[in-house]
């Protein structure tokens, strides 16, 4: 389990592609002392934008070229698709990637993993969002962080996602820009202080449901063409589609109804009610992502 590394600033906007720029084009310099003022941010955000680099999956240490505690960066695979494809990280289709990267990482974004995962309240305040954070840690491991520690962990989660209400004229360090916001899954009620997750159905490209249904069921990776998820599995299963959309069985089913009506050829709903299915190719994550920028890009062609 991890606790820090975000030095308790959510990602900002813009962020990423400073960050990718320079682990794509050179990567030495994130080991010069000077590195803050080659992204153009601070000492503390520059170490903030390596770490959101490497849990949201678009870089990885690059042990050939590492040499003791010096850590070169690389892009990964994906970070080298998104870096050709949406280098500004514009698509919402990248930030929902990169969300359930964030969301399928607990060993590193822990609390990201257990709020989608393991929190069962759609409507909470912070202090019971924290209580119930500190008591699944204590039952995971016997050596649990100080509250201090968990409590900025979880701030910079809950100010990665949520969109205040009624909004405000937010002051530029609350991470009021944060991309992760637009995904529109979390609302803060500054008149109640209560936070509401929401699970209406939602607008998912159909590559990036079929990226996130292979990151959580191996079934979806194997090499038959196609496999039956069941409905409420796809729902409640760790890192799956209903935790990382924030979906519960009947949004889901709305959620791919919609993309089956876009893309038939990858993902259908299969079977009667009560026992319906979720039917897809069989690929693994990156080919899914593939898929989705490359259909992107002839859209912008035509």
């Amino acid at each position: 389990m991890k606790f820090s590394g975000h030095e308790t600033f959510p990602v900002r906007e813009g962020w990423l592609h400073k960050g990718m720029k320079l682990v794509c084009e050179s990567p030495e310099l994130f080991l010069d002392e000077e590195v803050a003022d080659y992204l153009g941010v601070g000492r503390n955000m520059a170490k903030s934008i390596r770490h959101w680099l490497l849990v949201t999956g678009l870089a990885e240490i690059d042990a050939a070229q590492s040499r003791g505690r010096s850590m070169l960066l690389q892009p990964t695979d994906l970070g080298q698709l998104i870096w050709q494809h949406d280098p500004y990280l514009l698509s919402q289709g990248t930030w929902w990637i990169l969300h359930a990267n964030l969301v399928n990482n607990f060993d590193t974004t822990t609390t990201w993993s257990w709020f989608f995962n393991n929190f069962s309240h759609d409507r909470f305040d912070r202090a019971v969002c924290l209580e119930s954070l500190r008591r699944f840690i204590g039952a995971s491991q016997k050596r649990v962080p100080s509250i201090s520690t968990i409590s900025r962990d979880l701030g910079c989660m809950l100010l990665s996602y949520a969109r205040t209400v009624p909004a405000t004229n937010d002051d530029p360090e609350d991470g009021a820009d944060c991309p992760f916001r637009e995904l529109g899954l979390l609302s803060y009620y500054r008149t109640s202080g209560y936070f509401h997750v929401h699970q209406t159905a939602k607008h998912i490209p159909a590559f990036v449901f079929g990226y996130v249904v292979s990151l959580s069921f191996p079934e979806a990776m194997r090499e038959s063409q196609t496999t039956d998820i069941k409905l409420q599995e796809g729902a409640r299963k760790a890192g799956g589609p209903g935790r990382v959309f924030c979906l519960n069985s009947e949004t889901l089913f709305e959620t791919v109804s919609q993309i089956e009506q876009e893309s038939d050829q990858f993902i259908q709903i299969a079977g009667m009610a009560g026992d319906r299915t979720i039917r897809l190719h069989c690929m693994p994550p990156d080919e899914w992502a593939t898929l989705f920028y490359e259909a992107s890009q002839e859209i912008v062609n035509v």
